[in-house]
């Protein structure tokens, strides 16, 4: 199953976002079971970020994990306002940009860490695998 919420226009479909995860995750030995997605603004992020992480920065994605292995369930909080500036940074449409936010987001639910230099290089490498894949699904028009 899954849930979209956000403050902007989501540009794409809910049955091509599950039918990507469901593809992406089945490449890596997991199933879907439940994710959440939400793109908040700035203040609603900020506040996350304060609350459960600790953190008083902004922050581009934050994903809770309830990942019992196979199957992958969670809830993704997406900043409106860091996507924007993203998209921007990497020269990338909000879109695009989104794909990859959501990428990282499942790629935490799936256990994967970024914080040292060799972890984020790997969830890189997964991230690249992640939006390959919505690329060819969207192609294909699902």
């Amino acid at each position: 199953m899954i849930l979209i919420e956000s403050t902007i226009k989501f540009p794409y479909s809910k049955k091509l976002i599950k039918a990507w995860l469901i593809e992406a995750l089945d490449l890596f030995g997991f199933k879907l079971k439940k994710i959440s997605i939400n793109i908040v603004s700035q203040k609603k992020m900020l506040s996350l970020n304060s609350s459960y992480l600790n953190h008083s920065d902004d922050t581009d994605v934050i994903s809770f994990s309830y990942t019992t292995k196979p199957r992958v369930s969670g809830e993704i909080f997406i900043s409106d306002y860091m996507l924007e500036l993203n998209s921007k940074k990497y020269r990338q449409t909000i879109d695009n940009e989104m794909v990859r936010l959501i990428s990282h987001g499942v790629i935490h639910l799936m256990g994967h860490n970024d914080k040292s230099i060799k972890e984020k290089r790997f969830m890189i490498k997964l991230e690249d695998k992640f939006i390959s894949l919505f690329h060819v699904k969207h192609i294909k028009n699902v």
